[in-house]
């Protein structure tokens, strides 16, 4: 009899420690908030397109990209191989931008490098493709500026310069550093 007591005082006590264990893994621990990585994103996609709506419905932009990582730490979006459209009245395409790299800022600040290439859609435009290797863009007001060298293609001309700004609505831009023109006059009389 006293194997008989002996072996249920051994289960007694393993199944206390066994209860305890199980009580302290899954029930007495705390739910622990992990806090985001900002060396990881916190989520990412592959062939990612989305289109961007202004306060009366219209599109404003559409900006498509082989792949992009979200990191919320930094608050920064990062695009490869970007390509952006602007829209004209949110019907037309007017620009289309592409880059290889590029890291979308406070929700509205585009930071695009490498190969930037910019060219206008609408076949009236007298202007037809900048090239630089880095822009900035506010996707809100359409305002852009560069500090790297700058080319502009255009229906008889061709500019260049050392930095720019401008705004791609109203087709303005502000060359500075040093700026060369060449212009083809027959080109420029037969419009």
């Amino acid at each position: 009899m006293t194997f008989q007591r002996f072996a249920t005082l051994v289960l007694l006590i393993v199944a206390s420690w066994l209860g305890y264990y199980l009580y302290g893994v899954h029930y007495a621990q705390q739910d622990e908030q992990i806090e985001p990585d900002a060396e990881k994103p916190l989520f990412a996609g592959e062939n990612v397109k989305s289109t961007s709506y202004d306060t009366a419905g219209k599109r404003s932009y559409s900006i498509k990209s082989t792949s992009l990582e979200y990191y919320s730490k930094l608050g920064e979006t990062h695009f490869n191989e970007p390509v952006l459209w602007t829209f004209k009245d949110g019907d037309d395409e007017e620009w289309r931008i592409s880059a290889n790299f590029a890291v979308l800022k406070d929700k509205n600040i585009l930071e695009m490098k490498g190969r930037v290439r910019i060219f206008n859609l609408l076949p009236e435009s007298s202007i037809k493709t900048i090239s630089t290797e880095t822009l900035t863009l506010d996707l809100t007001s359409q305002d852009f500026w560069s500090d790297s060298d700058i080319e502009i293609t255009g229906e008889g001309f061709q500019t260049s310069a050392k930095r720019a700004k401008g705004n791609f609505g109203s087709y303005k831009m502000d060359l500075t550093g040093t700026v060369k023109s060449r212009y083809e006059p027959n080109i420029l009389s037969s419009l």
